[in-house]
């Protein structure tokens, strides 16, 4: 099967959605499927066609950067250039979405989107001109796609972008291959960043507003002087944290460790005694993060909000808490630093329900629907609407 995947953004670009295609795409390619990856070509510093891991990239001009999202040139050009089997769109942001969804249909190729959230400006300047790309674009794009997918069940039922679509559940992936438990590695990491005599506390994430950062950083006040958080990840609002450490005089609980290689990532959920996801926003619909960090045997904490609190099953592989409420982020903190008996049973329920959210799980899932999509004498009716 010849299979395009269009996303914005891709590695070495750095994000959820990214790293979810990469490891699909690269699932898909072992199993012997031709895959393509079109992104931008945000860098000019990156070659504009490449192959990695058995996947070919094909990065397309920008022309523009509008609210930080590549407006690609020569998009359909660049689809054209081969007849693909199945187009897997992901959005948002639209703008690798919205072409395909108006010109694959009369072109004969089987559109499949993926709609990884809302889009959610709270700021006065752009939510109107988000309200209308909500109202107008990304309607059309799931409107015009032969199959919807979406993440969790509690975002599809809040969106109401998804109303009256017919949608599928398929979850994010994680490369189960690459985080998984390994006492050894956890106290060697424990060693090399300082951790034995410490409670570790981890968020992994890009630091922006809507990750909730801040509330997590804030609950650290309530913390004692044996627990130590550590945030991995850069972004435009770390300057805005460095100095939230220092007006707490925190310096000493929390550690910003910036962007880490790849490489080391596996290493720091092991050490982690618990990973905390305090997203705040229906910008987060899922999180990687906690998938990943159970895999790796450790127990997660994460904020009680459509998608995000359905990743994990509360009291079993981790605890859910309050949006943006640093007290009951620290309650909860506390109550499960306290006990390592219980972190270490959430840490075994996370690494079986994990296996669900493996990348060869999740790619086995999607390769039935593109299958069965293609099957189909009745393209375009999946999703609610119809051919006529």
């Amino acid at each position: 099967m010849k299979i395009a995947q269009l996303t914005p953004y891709y590695s070495p670009h750095h994000g959820g959605v990214e790293s979810f295609v990469r490891d699909l795409s690269i699932e898909l390619a072992s199993m012997g499927h031709e895959v393509t990856v079109v992104t931008s070509r945000y860098d000019r510093d990156l070659p504009a066609m490449e192959e990695r891991d058995g996947v070919k990239i094909r990065r397309v001009p920008v022309l523009a950067t509008v609210l930080r999202t590549p407006v690609p040139r020569r998009l359909f050009t660049e689809l054209k250039r081969e007849v693909f089997d199945i187009v897997h769109s992901h959005t948002p942001p639209p703008t690798f979405a919205y072409m395909p969804a108006k010109k694959l249909r009369k072109n004969g190729m089987p559109a499949v989107v993926t709609y990884h959230c809302d889009s959610d400006m709270p700021s006065r300047l752009v939510s109107p001109f988000v309200r209308f790309v909500d109202r107008f674009v990304t309607r059309r794009i799931v409107d015009n796609a032969d199959k919807v997918l979406v993440t969790t069940k509690t975002y599809s039922s809040t969106s109401s972008n998804l109303w009256k679509i017919n949608s599928e559940i398929v979850p994010v992936s994680a490369n189960t291959r690459r985080f998984f438990p390994d006492g050894g590695d956890r106290e060697k990491t424990r060693r090399k960043f300082h951790l034995q005599d410490r409670k570790a506390i981890l968020f992994v994430g890009r630091l922006v507003r809507h990750k909730g950062v801040q509330f997590l950083i804030e609950a650290m006040t309530y913390m004692g002087s044996d627990s130590v958080l550590l945030v991995v990840g850069d972004g435009e609002y770390s300057v805005s944290l460095r100095k939230l450490v220092n007006t707490h005089s925190l310096a000493d609980s929390v550690v910003l460790l910036g962007d880490v290689p790849d490489s080391i990532l596996p290493s720091l959920y092991r050490a982690a005694d618990v990973v905390v996801v305090p997203s705040t926003s229906r910008l987060e619909a899922f999180s990687i993060a906690a998938i990943e960090a159970m895999a790796s045997g450790t127990p997660v904490l994460v904020s009680d909000i459509p998608g995000v609190r359905e990743v994990i099953e509360d009291g079993v592989q981790g605890m859910r808490f309050e949006p943006m409420n640093p007290k009951d982020i620290s309650d909860k903190l506390k109550e499960l630093l306290s006990d390592d008996s219980r972190r270490r049973r959430m840490g075994e329920n996370g690494v079986e329900r994990a296996s669900g959210f493996s990348s060869s799980s999740v790619a086995e899932t999607m390769l039935a629907i593109y299958k069965q999509l293609l099957n189909s004498d009745c393209r375009h009716s999946d999703n609610g609407q119809t051919d006529s």
